[in-house]
């Protein structure tokens, strides 16, 4: 029997792979890649793994709780991934505030579409129309009353 969570594990470890590959190929090999640092290994693979972790809180079967943890871990690696390409690709630092508030208003966008709004599970006795255990209880009675 095949884990629930096996795509996403087996999606992980390919990431992985495939980043050290890459860097191993760089090393070998570094014509072939050129300028290649090694930011984007790190970036890479940070990136990849962020993306696994909010398509987990994205399609996951648990609570909302969880899936907004998973959704905001897969931004904040997303928010590393950016930093660790900050250096390597020369980008201004006056455009790296407002790309880490993009992916947090996308992260905070997603946790509310996914979890529809919840801010946690609650309750039965939350619910419109509840009835308690006196309430079920006397409606019971007077159902049995009513029937005889």
């Amino acid at each position: 029997m095949v884990s629930k969570n096996f795509i996403y594990k087996f999606l992980i470890g390919l990431i992985i792979l495939a980043a050290t590959i890459l860097w191993l190929v760089s090393v070998i090999n570094p014509d072939l890649f050129g300028d290649f640092a090694f930011s984007y290994i790190v970036a890479g693979l940070i990136g990849g793994i962020g993306l696994v972790v909010l398509l987990v809180g994205i399609f996951s079967k648990t609570i909302g709780t969880i899936k907004k943890t998973y959704i905001w871990i897969g931004a904040s690696l997303l928010v590393i991934a950016l930093l660790a390409l900050v250096s390597a690709l020369a980008i201004p630092k006056n455009w790296i505030l407002p790309i880490i508030a993009i992916i947090a208003a996308a992260a905070l966008l997603l946790s509310i579409v996914v979890t529809g709004g919840k801010k946690w599970d609650q309750g039965n006795n939350q619910n419109i129309g509840y009835k308690n255990y006196y309430q079920r209880k006397e409606e019971e009675e007077k159902n049995e009353k009513d029937a005889n």
